[in-house]
């Protein structure tokens, strides 16, 4: 059973992927509106990953996640091919694709899964792409057979140790609606930073060797810096409107 779904998750465009007991996470998942999805006696989350690194080079004042187009349509555009080739396969059971707003806690489902390690910064780190994945998934009331078997990074601490803030990650006060504080302003503008931050995947040993992505949309769409008066749409600092993103970009200018 379990080579067959993952045949039809290949099909479907997505090349790796792994399958978690919905028991494992059924105490752990997340409080949001999606969760109402979540179908009845589910048995199985099939953890999908999606590499987003493009190149070697790092983008310019925006994070590797950001330089390619908005990763929420495009990984639920895969899911939802295989959402329905599974529903054509077995149409006695449900499924239902998640993507970033998710009940699932999904770096500690796809360790679980197999899919890699969970690092001391909160990320995914698979073996094959390192850390630069986004994760979706697919439960479902079909019940696979699982690994189930959570596993963490060596701790060397070489993430913690770079961030400059520790207690609220970069990439939040990129985020951040309204105006940013004295301090907010210099931490953007010393780590020349407009939208993400990759500070501590980027010093990870463990991202030395992670491969380029091999998804069309990634490749094609890839844009290595933010541009003044861009046409943000479809990118992932869109969400936030323009201000968020041109205010940063004024910070940087100071």
């Amino acid at each position: 059973m379990n080579d067959l779904v993952f045949e039809i998750i290949k099909k479907s465009g997505i090349t790796d992927a792994g399958f978690c007991a919905f028991d494992e996470v059924s105490e752990k998942l997340l409080e949001c509106r999606a969760k109402q999805r979540i179908p009845q006696n589910a048995k199985t989350v099939i953890c999908c990953i999606f590499p987003y690194k493009v190149k070697n080079s790092t983008p310019k004042f925006i994070s590797r996640y950001a330089a390619v187009p908005d990763y929420h349509s495009v990984c639920m555009d895969y899911l939802n091919r295989a959402v329905k080739e599974l529903k054509n396969k077995f149409p006695q059971n449900n499924f239902e694709a998640f993507v970033d707003n998710s009940p699932i806690p999904e770096v500690y489902a796809a360790a679980t899964a197999g899919l890699g390690l969970r690092g001391k910064n909160g990320l995914l780190i698979t073996k094959k792409y390192g850390s630069y994945v986004f994760l979706g998934e697919i439960v479902t009331d079909l019940e696979l057979e699982c690994k189930n078997s959570f596993s963490e990074c060596c701790a060397c601490g070489k993430c913690l140790a770079a961030c400059p803030k520790e207690e609220v990650c970069l990439s939040a006060v990129t985020q951040k609606k309204g105006e940013l504080t004295i301090e907010e302003s210099r931490l953007l503008f010393e780590n020349k930073l407009l939208w993400g931050c990759d500070i501590c995947a980027e010093v990870c040993p463990l991202n030395e060797t992670a491969k380029i992505t091999d998804i069309p949309e990634f490749l094609k769409g890839y844009r290595d810096c933010y541009t003044e008066n861009e046409d943000i749409t479809g990118r992932a600092y869109a969400w936030r409107g323009e201000k968020c993103i041109r205010r940063n970009y004024e910070n940087l200018k100071l």
